[in-house]
């Protein structure tokens, strides 16, 4: 009812891409006020422990198992990701990436940015890279195994839209099996749906409630002005 009313009111505007953004962001602001538990983990403002193997952020932990990783800016960039060598880490060998609740509940894991993926540091990816990302139900036993995409160093960074063997989980995990060497990770989307927006450049959860919002906005405002 609300779209149909902004829809025939609003003459002045492009109609066709007002009511694709209005309609975005009401449900994006919808979905974010009706999940309580949603949560985007984007590697700024949490804890991280004082050997550099686990960092907090959100009500979610993530452990490096055999080595320790950066947990921030990623090399002066300006973009705060999880990054890190499997190969050749500073404190160990790392042999997995574990994510999950800090009180052990479930949660629905949608979307995340691949920063890098290569076999060597700070290079471009080859194409014969082999790190996976895991599923698990009971946060112990893997359910599902999924190959990521090969991924330069750096930004741009690649979106991976994750299915329904995501859902109700209760720990996710990557691993590599092809002598892969540097990995980064950033903006776990968890449950709620992730937005469809060009890689590098997703906003926070308020930022997309108050692009609903204030979309919404603008429709009843020309809807004074045409009563007027």
């Amino acid at each position: 009812m609300l779209i149909r009313l902004i829809h025939t009111t609003i003459r002045g505007i492009d109609m066709s891409k007002l009511m694709s953004h209005v309609f975005a962001g009401l449900m994006l602001a919808l979905g974010i006020a009706t999940s309580a538990s949603a949560a985007v983990i984007t590697f700024t403002g949490g804890t991280v422990s004082p050997d550099g193997s686990t960092y907090e952020e959100a009500g979610y932990r993530v452990q490096a198992i055999g080595g320790s990783v950066l947990f921030g800016d990623y090399y002066g960039n300006g973009n705060n990701v999880v990054h890190g060598h499997w190969l050749d880490g500073c404190c160990g060998v790392l042999t997995k990436l574990v994510i999950s609740k800090i009180d052990g509940t479930a949660f629905d894991l949608n979307y995340f940015l691949l920063t890098s993926n290569t076999n060597t540091g700070g290079a471009p990816a080859t194409g014969t890279e082999q790190t996976y990302i895991h599923a698990s139900s009971d946060g112990v036993l893997n359910e599902y195994t999924q190959m990521l995409p090969p991924e330069n160093w750096g930004f741009p960074a690649a979106s991976v839209h994750l299915g329904a063997q995501f859902d109700n989980i209760k720990s996710f995990w990557f691993t590599q099996n092809s002598g892969v060497d540097c990995f980064g990770m950033d903006s776990f989307f968890i449950d709620q749906v992730a937005p469809e927006l060009p890689p590098g450049s997703v906003p926070e959860p308020g930022s997309l409630a108050l692009i609903g919002l204030a979309l919404i906005g603008m429709g009843g405002m020309a809807l004074r002005r045409k009563s007027a």
